[in-house]
């Protein structure tokens, strides 16, 4: 038992030390922090220091444990605790290596097949060796097992009842491309201005800058692919910003809209930049209510969406109207505003299959550090408008105003994230000036 120790006890101090080397910001044998992060989690999370380092002591503190287990009774629970971590991961990972969940053509697809499950499957052994109680090494197996089974069938097997589609507006139109059957919104003439239905919301969202933007303009709201009522041609789309900035090239394609002004609210908002720096040329003006693009962490709620199995998971159970109509509450300072027939149009298209998938999908696909880098690089004349957010955080305005060479910046008191809405009539006027 002794050999036993000492090699499992080994392995986590082996660890501590590869911790150690990420700190450094070191990412060999991946490319960069993102590629390392999706090779070894199977999503994007941070390797600084602050979140490594506190991982390097844990293992140091679990090899110690290990290495003491026959001595002290604390310690043995502790290696209790890792064994049942260890099964649950093993579980997991027995579950991706049949291809589910997971791309049969990544890097972390692979290594979990030859390496990460093995290795897991085998330190757990081991860990049950060192354990004399019976109960403890019984609990220590079937409770995580069972656990992340039924985890497995609630994120890959179980699929939200779709709810009916709503009755189309009379300004509703619809074109195909080879991506996707777009779901839009038209109304006015002049120059166009396309507004990208905000992050998770359908194009009614922009109800009321619709209205006034089209007395002087021709108006286009668009559901993007995951938003609304548009829906996928191709099961095999990506859901990042190549993915989002193409399908919003198609759709202008499609309209033969040669030159626009782009606007959009939160992840819409981050889509209508990264489509601005690509195709300059293609955009006159930014409207960016909000939006995301700059490298910063999302709230915890959405953080934990990167993650495989949980994100999944999560994603489905959100698709019900309870959990809609408490996300709302979240992104509204003017409560009233959230009444039913609100959350009936938020909540339908948020059980469509492919809506759903794209929940998860972007928060793992969405590289805003691309977008940041580009920031001042970005010309076109840009508004930003903020709000007391509780979703993005006040203080990125400031960055954009500081990074965007020719944006004007306006923070709005009283006002929640979802801006389009919630303080509609402080940001449509602000907007119908900008494109005056």
């Amino acid at each position: 038992m002794l050999v036993v120790r000492r090699v499992v006890a080994g392995v986590h101090w082996g660890l501590a030390v590869v911790h150690v080397y990420w700190a450094t910001g070191a990412t060999w044998p991946a490319s960069g922090e993102r590629a390392l992060s999706m090779a070894v989690l199977g999503g994007p999370v941070s390797f600084s220091p602050g979140i490594v380092l506190p991982l390097a002591a844990l293992h140091v503190l679990l090899g110690t444990a290990v290495l003491t287990s026959d001595r002290f009774k604390l310690s043995r629970f502790v290696v209790g605790g890792v064994a049942a971590g260890l099964a649950a991961r093993a579980t997991a990972g027995v579950v991706w290596a049949f291809g589910v969940g997971t791309d049969t053509s990544t890097a972390f697809y692979w290594l979990n097949l030859f390496f990460y499950t093995p290795v897991c499957i085998v330190l757990c052994v081991a860990d049950l060796k060192l354990l004399r109680t019976r109960w403890i090494k019984a609990t220590a197996v079937a409770a995580p097992v069972a656990g992340v089974v039924l985890l497995s069938l609630l994120a890959y097997a179980y699929q939200p009842t779709e709810q009916p589609s709503a009755a189309p507006s009379p300004e509703s139109r619809y074109v195909d491309t080879p991506l996707a059957r777009f779901h839009y919104q038209q109304r006015g003439s002049g120059s166009p201005v396309v507004l990208l239905s905000p992050g998770a919301s359908p194009t009614t969202a922009w109800s009321s800058e619709f209205d006034v933007l089209s007395t002087n303009h021709t108006v286009y709201v668009v559901d993007l692919p995951g938003q609304g009522e548009t829906r996928l041609h191709d099961e095999r789309f990506a859901f990042d910003l190549d993915g989002m900035t193409t399908s919003l090239g198609q759709f202008l394609d499609a309209l033969k809209l040669s030159q626009v002004v782009i606007g959009g609210n939160s992840w819409s908002g981050g889509w209508g930049l990264a489509y601005a720096q690509r195709n300059p040329d293609r955009v006159s003006k930014l409207l960016l209510l909000a939006p995301s693009g700059l490298d910063e962490p999302d709230t915890w709620s959405w953080e934990i969406l990167k993650q495989p199995l949980v994100g999944e998971a999560l994603a489905k159970l959100a698709a019900s109207r309870s959990m809609v109509e408490s996300a709302l509450g979240g992104m509204f300072v003017h409560k009233q505003l959230i009444t039913p027939k609100l959350v009936d149009t938020m909540w339908a298209p948020g059980t469509y299959r492919d809506n759903v998938r794209s929940m998860y999908g972007l928060e793992r696909g969405l590289d805003w550090g691309v977008t940041e880098k580009a920031l001042p690089s970005t010309r076109q004349p840009t508004l930003v408008i903020w709000g007391d957010d509780a979703v993005l955080p006040v203080a990125q305005a400031d960055r954009f105003g500081q990074l965007l060479p020719n944006a004007t910046v306006h923070v709005l008191p009283g006002c929640g994230h979802a801006l389009t809405v919630d303080c509609a009539d402080r940001v449509t006027p602000l907007m119908a000036a900008f494109l005056r």
